[in-house]
């Protein structure tokens, strides 16, 4: 039988950026995050790690990114929030504009976990 390993009571959490994004704009949107945006996100040492996913259900005249950054804790979110996020955003507005709107949200990890083989 395989095992999960769980990490309970995880101190950290989920920063949830979703963004829809013009079609024709998607690899220089891709681009701007890979050269430009991460690394000034990661420079504030507030996260861990990122995830990037594209929604697969979703209307043939959008693309949607779901950016998931892992905050080592509420504190180095809000620290983020307050420091770093609003220079940061400004900048992303004023490159894409209308092109890439995004929406936020915040999730507490209760628990993490990876399937272990037995």
């Amino acid at each position: 039988m395989r095992q999960i390993s769980i990490k309970p009571r995880s101190k950290r959490v989920l920063y949830n950026v979703t963004v829809g994004i013009n079609p024709t704009k998607i690899e220089e949107w891709k681009r701007f995050m890979r050269e430009d945006h991460l690394p000034k996100i990661f420079a504030s040492d507030c996260f861990a790690s990122f995830r990037m996913c594209r929604i697969i259900d979703e209307q043939a005249d959008s693309a949607t990114i779901a950016v998931q950054y892992v905050a080592h804790s509420l504190g180095h979110l809000k620290k983020y929030n307050t420091n770093y996020a609003p220079q940061l955003q400004k900048e992303h507005m004023e490159k894409f504009g209308n092109d890439a709107v995004a929406y936020r949200s915040v999730l507490e990890i209760l628990e993490e976990g990876e399937w272990e083989p037995a």
